[in-house]
Protein backbone atom coordinates (compact mmCIF):
# COMPACT_ATOMS: atom_id res chain seq x y z
CA UNK A 1 0.00 0.00 0.00
CA UNK A 2 2.87 2.36 0.77
CA UNK A 3 4.11 2.00 -2.82
CA UNK A 4 0.61 2.77 -4.12
CA UNK A 5 0.40 5.99 -2.10
CA UNK A 6 3.82 7.12 -3.32
CA UNK A 7 2.87 6.37 -6.92
CA UNK A 8 -0.41 8.26 -6.49
CA UNK A 9 1.41 11.28 -5.16
CA UNK A 10 3.88 11.18 -8.05
CA UNK A 11 1.00 11.00 -10.53
CA UNK A 12 -0.60 13.99 -8.83
CA UNK A 13 2.61 16.03 -9.08
CA UNK A 14 2.76 15.39 -12.84
CA UNK A 15 -0.67 16.95 -13.41
CA UNK A 16 -1.10 20.33 -15.03
CA UNK A 17 -2.59 22.92 -12.66
CA UNK A 18 -5.74 24.75 -13.77
CA UNK A 19 -5.39 28.34 -14.92
CA UNK A 20 -8.70 29.54 -13.45
CA UNK A 21 -11.81 28.08 -11.83
CA UNK A 22 -13.73 28.09 -15.12
CA UNK A 23 -11.14 25.99 -16.94
CA UNK A 24 -11.34 22.27 -17.45
CA UNK A 25 -9.52 20.18 -14.87
CA UNK A 26 -6.72 17.84 -15.89
CA UNK A 27 -7.26 14.69 -13.82
CA UNK A 28 -6.26 11.06 -13.40
CA UNK A 29 -8.31 8.21 -11.94
CA UNK A 30 -6.97 7.19 -8.54
CA UNK A 31 -7.17 3.44 -9.27
CA UNK A 32 -9.51 0.69 -10.39
CA UNK A 33 -10.51 0.26 -6.77
CA UNK A 34 -11.09 3.99 -6.33
CA UNK A 35 -12.72 5.41 -9.51
CA UNK A 36 -12.56 8.94 -8.12
CA UNK A 37 -10.36 11.54 -9.80
CA UNK A 38 -7.47 13.65 -8.60
CA UNK A 39 -6.55 17.08 -9.97
CA UNK A 40 -4.46 20.13 -9.11
CA UNK A 41 -5.38 23.77 -8.48
CA UNK A 42 -3.41 26.69 -9.90
CA UNK A 43 -1.59 26.90 -6.54
CA UNK A 44 -0.57 23.24 -6.73
CA UNK A 45 -3.12 22.06 -4.15
CA UNK A 46 -4.61 18.54 -4.48
CA UNK A 47 -8.29 18.25 -5.48
CA UNK A 48 -10.35 15.07 -5.29
CA UNK A 49 -13.43 14.63 -7.49
CA UNK A 50 -15.94 12.19 -6.02
CA UNK A 51 -19.04 11.09 -7.92
CA UNK A 52 -21.95 10.69 -5.51
CA UNK A 53 -25.06 8.55 -5.81
CA UNK A 54 -27.42 11.47 -5.24
CA UNK A 55 -27.47 15.26 -5.43
CA UNK A 56 -28.81 16.07 -2.00
CA UNK A 57 -28.60 19.78 -1.17
CA UNK A 58 -25.96 20.41 1.45
CA UNK A 59 -23.85 23.32 2.61
CA UNK A 60 -20.36 23.61 1.16
CA UNK A 61 -17.37 23.71 3.50
CA UNK A 62 -14.96 26.62 3.11
CA UNK A 63 -12.16 26.72 5.67
CA UNK A 64 -8.60 27.96 5.63
CA UNK A 65 -7.19 24.48 5.12
CA UNK A 66 -10.08 22.70 3.40
CA UNK A 67 -12.66 23.48 0.76
CA UNK A 68 -15.47 21.06 -0.07
CA UNK A 69 -17.93 21.88 -2.87
CA UNK A 70 -20.84 19.46 -3.26
CA UNK A 71 -22.60 18.55 -6.53
CA UNK A 72 -20.51 20.74 -8.81
CA UNK A 73 -20.74 20.42 -12.60
CA UNK A 74 -17.13 19.97 -13.69
CA UNK A 75 -15.38 19.76 -17.01
CA UNK A 76 -12.64 17.16 -16.72
CA UNK A 77 -9.91 16.13 -19.13
CA UNK A 78 -8.35 12.69 -18.78
CA UNK A 79 -6.07 11.15 -21.40
CA UNK A 80 -7.11 13.71 -24.01
CA UNK A 81 -10.81 12.96 -23.40
CA UNK A 82 -12.95 15.83 -22.07
CA UNK A 83 -16.33 15.31 -20.38
CA UNK A 84 -18.81 17.08 -18.10
CA UNK A 85 -20.13 15.48 -14.91
CA UNK A 86 -21.21 16.44 -11.41
CA UNK A 87 -18.73 15.78 -8.62
CA UNK A 88 -18.09 16.70 -5.03
CA UNK A 89 -14.71 18.43 -4.93
CA UNK A 90 -12.52 17.99 -1.83
CA UNK A 91 -9.56 20.37 -1.82
CA UNK A 92 -6.61 20.63 0.58
CA UNK A 93 -5.23 24.17 0.65
CA UNK A 94 -1.62 23.32 1.42
CA UNK A 95 1.67 22.90 -0.46
CA UNK A 96 3.25 20.98 2.42
CA UNK A 97 4.44 17.69 0.88
CA UNK A 98 3.89 15.63 4.04
CA UNK A 99 0.44 17.13 4.49
CA UNK A 100 -0.51 16.38 0.89
CA UNK A 101 0.72 12.78 1.11
CA UNK A 102 -1.13 12.14 4.36
CA UNK A 103 -4.30 13.74 2.98
CA UNK A 104 -4.28 11.47 -0.08
CA UNK A 105 -3.51 8.40 2.02
CA UNK A 106 -6.32 9.02 4.51
CA UNK A 107 -8.79 9.82 1.72
CA UNK A 108 -7.97 6.51 0.01
CA UNK A 109 -8.65 4.71 3.30
CA UNK A 110 -11.98 6.53 3.50
CA UNK A 111 -12.80 5.50 -0.08
CA UNK A 112 -12.07 1.91 0.92
CA UNK A 113 -14.81 2.13 3.56
CA UNK A 114 -17.38 3.86 1.36
CA UNK A 115 -19.37 2.46 -1.58
CA UNK A 116 -17.87 3.20 -5.00
CA UNK A 117 -20.54 5.90 -5.33
CA UNK A 118 -21.35 7.16 -1.83
CA UNK A 119 -24.34 9.31 -1.00
CA UNK A 120 -23.66 12.98 -0.32
CA UNK A 121 -24.51 12.37 3.34
CA UNK A 122 -22.09 9.44 3.64
CA UNK A 123 -19.28 11.41 2.04
CA UNK A 124 -19.89 14.55 4.10
CA UNK A 125 -19.83 12.53 7.33
CA UNK A 126 -16.42 11.03 6.51
CA UNK A 127 -14.98 14.29 5.17
CA UNK A 128 -16.08 16.11 8.33
CA UNK A 129 -14.12 13.55 10.36
CA UNK A 130 -11.12 14.10 8.10
CA UNK A 131 -11.29 17.86 8.60
CA UNK A 132 -11.47 17.49 12.38
CA UNK A 133 -8.37 15.28 12.21
CA UNK A 134 -6.30 17.83 10.33
CA UNK A 135 -7.50 20.93 12.14
CA UNK A 136 -6.85 19.80 15.70
CA UNK A 137 -4.66 21.38 18.34
CA UNK A 138 -3.48 24.93 17.54
CA UNK A 139 -0.24 24.17 19.42
CA UNK A 140 1.57 21.00 20.37
CA UNK A 141 4.12 20.37 23.12
CA UNK A 142 7.07 18.02 23.12
CA UNK A 143 5.49 16.18 26.06
CA UNK A 144 2.39 15.38 23.98
CA UNK A 145 4.61 14.11 21.18
CA UNK A 146 6.59 11.93 23.61
CA UNK A 147 3.39 10.49 25.05
CA UNK A 148 2.03 9.61 21.61
CA UNK A 149 5.40 8.17 20.57
CA UNK A 150 5.41 5.89 23.63
CA UNK A 151 1.90 4.59 22.86
CA UNK A 152 2.85 3.90 19.23
CA UNK A 153 6.06 2.25 20.46
CA UNK A 154 3.98 -0.19 22.56
CA UNK A 155 1.67 -0.89 19.60
CA UNK A 156 4.55 -1.40 17.16
CA UNK A 157 6.18 -3.97 19.45
CA UNK A 158 2.96 -5.88 20.16
CA UNK A 159 2.45 -9.49 19.10
CA UNK A 160 -1.16 -8.76 18.15
CA UNK A 161 -1.00 -5.26 16.75
CA UNK A 162 -4.60 -5.18 15.56
CA UNK A 163 -6.01 -6.17 18.95
CA UNK A 164 -4.02 -3.42 20.63
CA UNK A 165 -5.17 -0.76 18.14
CA UNK A 166 -8.75 -1.92 18.62
CA UNK A 167 -8.34 -1.34 22.36
CA UNK A 168 -6.55 2.01 21.90
CA UNK A 169 -8.25 5.12 23.25
CA UNK A 170 -10.29 7.18 20.79
CA UNK A 171 -9.74 10.46 22.63
CA UNK A 172 -6.60 11.69 24.46
CA UNK A 173 -8.93 12.53 27.36
CA UNK A 174 -9.86 8.86 27.89
CA UNK A 175 -8.95 7.51 31.32
CA UNK A 176 -6.66 4.76 30.00
CA UNK A 177 -4.55 4.43 26.88
CA UNK A 178 -5.71 0.87 26.16
CA UNK A 179 -8.97 -0.67 27.33
CA UNK A 180 -10.57 -3.79 25.85
CA UNK A 181 -13.62 -3.55 28.10
CA UNK A 182 -12.06 -5.91 30.64
CA UNK A 183 -8.45 -4.93 31.38
CA UNK A 184 -6.51 -1.70 31.02
CA UNK A 185 -3.03 -0.42 30.14
CA UNK A 186 -1.73 3.05 30.94
CA UNK A 187 1.46 4.14 29.14
CA UNK A 188 3.70 6.68 30.85
CA UNK A 189 6.57 8.41 29.05
CA UNK A 190 9.44 10.27 30.66
CA UNK A 191 12.98 11.32 29.79
CA UNK A 192 13.88 10.97 33.49
CA UNK A 193 15.82 7.79 34.30
CA UNK A 194 14.41 7.98 37.84
CA UNK A 195 11.06 6.94 36.26
CA UNK A 196 9.04 9.74 37.79
CA UNK A 197 5.57 9.63 36.24
CA UNK A 198 2.48 11.77 36.72
CA UNK A 199 -0.89 10.19 37.47
CA UNK A 200 -4.45 11.32 37.93
CA UNK A 201 -5.78 9.67 41.08
CA UNK A 202 -8.58 8.00 39.10
CA UNK A 203 -6.03 6.22 36.88
CA UNK A 204 -4.76 4.12 39.76
CA UNK A 205 -8.26 3.22 40.93
CA UNK A 206 -9.78 0.98 38.23
CA UNK A 207 -12.99 -0.98 38.70
CA UNK A 208 -12.51 -4.08 40.87
CA UNK A 209 -13.08 -6.57 38.05
CA UNK A 210 -10.25 -5.13 35.92
CA UNK A 211 -6.51 -5.63 35.88
CA UNK A 212 -4.41 -2.52 35.25
CA UNK A 213 -0.90 -2.56 33.84
CA UNK A 214 1.40 0.48 33.84
CA UNK A 215 4.02 0.75 31.09
CA UNK A 216 7.00 2.91 32.03
CA UNK A 217 8.78 4.12 28.92
CA UNK A 218 11.93 6.28 28.94
CA UNK A 219 11.81 8.41 25.79
CA UNK A 220 15.01 10.27 24.93
CA UNK A 221 15.43 12.70 22.03
CA UNK A 222 18.11 11.92 19.49
CA UNK A 223 19.21 13.33 16.14
CA UNK A 224 19.01 9.92 14.47
CA UNK A 225 16.10 7.86 15.71
CA UNK A 226 12.45 7.04 15.11
CA UNK A 227 9.78 9.69 14.63
CA UNK A 228 6.05 9.26 15.16
CA UNK A 229 5.63 8.86 11.41
CA UNK A 230 8.32 6.16 11.30
CA UNK A 231 6.39 4.16 13.89
CA UNK A 232 3.09 4.72 12.07
CA UNK A 233 4.62 3.38 8.85
CA UNK A 234 5.91 0.27 10.64
CA UNK A 235 2.56 -0.36 12.31
CA UNK A 236 0.59 0.17 9.09
CA UNK A 237 2.55 -2.64 7.41
CA UNK A 238 1.34 -5.06 10.10
CA UNK A 239 -2.38 -4.25 9.72
CA UNK A 240 -4.79 -5.69 7.17
CA UNK A 241 -8.00 -4.28 8.68
CA UNK A 242 -8.78 -0.99 6.89
CA UNK A 243 -10.88 0.33 9.79
CA UNK A 244 -7.94 -0.13 12.16
CA UNK A 245 -5.51 1.55 9.75
CA UNK A 246 -7.90 4.48 9.58
CA UNK A 247 -8.26 4.55 13.36
CA UNK A 248 -4.47 4.64 13.68
CA UNK A 249 -4.23 7.61 11.30
CA UNK A 250 -7.19 9.39 12.91
CA UNK A 251 -5.79 9.23 16.45
CA UNK A 252 -2.35 10.40 15.32
CA UNK A 253 -3.80 13.28 13.32
CA UNK A 254 -6.21 14.34 16.08
CA UNK A 255 -3.24 14.50 18.45
CA UNK A 256 -0.77 16.38 16.26
CA UNK A 257 -3.21 18.45 14.15
CA UNK A 258 -1.36 20.28 11.39
CA UNK A 259 2.03 20.27 13.15
CA UNK A 260 3.69 18.00 10.59
CA UNK A 261 7.06 19.72 10.46
CA UNK A 262 7.52 19.94 14.23
CA UNK A 263 6.51 16.33 14.79
CA UNK A 264 8.50 14.88 11.88
CA UNK A 265 11.66 16.56 13.17
CA UNK A 266 11.29 15.06 16.66
CA UNK A 267 13.07 11.70 16.81
CA UNK A 268 13.57 9.42 19.77
CA UNK A 269 15.96 6.60 20.66
CA UNK A 270 14.10 3.37 19.85
CA UNK A 271 16.83 1.03 21.18
CA UNK A 272 17.06 2.87 24.49
CA UNK A 273 13.29 2.78 24.90
CA UNK A 274 13.23 -0.95 24.13
CA UNK A 275 16.03 -1.76 26.60
CA UNK A 276 14.46 0.32 29.38
CA UNK A 277 10.76 -0.51 29.00
CA UNK A 278 9.28 -1.78 32.27
CA UNK A 279 5.84 -2.98 33.31
CA UNK A 280 4.20 -2.53 36.72
CA UNK A 281 1.07 -3.73 38.45
CA UNK A 282 -0.83 -0.58 39.43
CA UNK A 283 -1.16 -1.87 43.01
CA UNK A 284 2.59 -1.45 43.53
CA UNK A 285 2.67 2.19 42.39
CA UNK A 286 3.12 4.72 45.26
CA UNK A 287 -0.20 6.56 45.27
CA UNK A 288 -2.66 8.62 47.26
CA UNK A 289 -5.58 6.54 48.49
CA UNK A 290 -8.89 7.56 46.99
CA UNK A 291 -10.48 7.24 50.42
CA UNK A 292 -8.09 9.92 51.73
CA UNK A 293 -9.44 12.58 49.37
CA UNK A 294 -12.24 14.78 50.74
CA UNK A 295 -15.47 14.41 48.80
CA UNK A 296 -15.38 18.01 47.55
CA UNK A 297 -11.79 17.77 46.24
CA UNK A 298 -11.44 16.87 42.55
CA UNK A 299 -8.86 16.70 39.78
CA UNK A 300 -6.12 15.29 42.02
CA UNK A 301 -2.78 14.61 40.30
CA UNK A 302 0.54 13.47 41.74
CA UNK A 303 3.99 12.25 40.69
CA UNK A 304 5.37 8.84 41.67
CA UNK A 305 8.91 7.48 41.38
CA UNK A 306 8.93 3.92 40.03
CA UNK A 307 12.71 3.44 40.00
CA UNK A 308 12.82 0.91 42.84
CA UNK A 309 9.44 -0.72 42.23
CA UNK A 310 9.47 -4.41 41.31
CA UNK A 311 8.30 -5.27 37.80
CA UNK A 312 5.30 -7.50 37.23
CA UNK A 313 5.13 -10.59 35.02
CA UNK A 314 2.09 -9.65 32.97
CA UNK A 315 2.54 -12.69 30.70
CA UNK A 316 1.51 -14.91 33.62
CA UNK A 317 -2.03 -13.47 33.54
CA UNK A 318 -4.94 -14.77 31.49
CA UNK A 319 -5.71 -11.31 30.14
CA UNK A 320 -6.40 -11.23 26.39
CA UNK A 321 -5.19 -7.63 26.28
CA UNK A 322 -1.89 -8.45 27.96
CA UNK A 323 -1.33 -11.49 25.76
CA UNK A 324 -1.50 -9.13 22.77
CA UNK A 325 1.60 -7.24 24.00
Amino acid sequence: METFYNELYNRFKKLSPIEDENSEFSVVTISRSYPHKIGMTSEGYPMLFVECLDEKDTTDINLKLFKVSFNQLCQLREREVTYDKKYTIIQLNSNNIDFQKYFLEVMCLIFEKLPSKPTVEQLKKEVSKLISMFTGNPTISKEVVKGLWAELFIIERAEDTEYLIDAWHVSPEDKYDFNDGVDKIEVKATSNVERVHHFAIEQLNPNKESQLLIASCIVISTGIGESIFDLVDKISKKITNIDLVLKLKEIVMKTIGGHFNEVRNLKFDYSFAKDNLKWFDYKTIPAIKLSSIPESVTNVHFASCLKNIKETNYKATNSKLYKAL
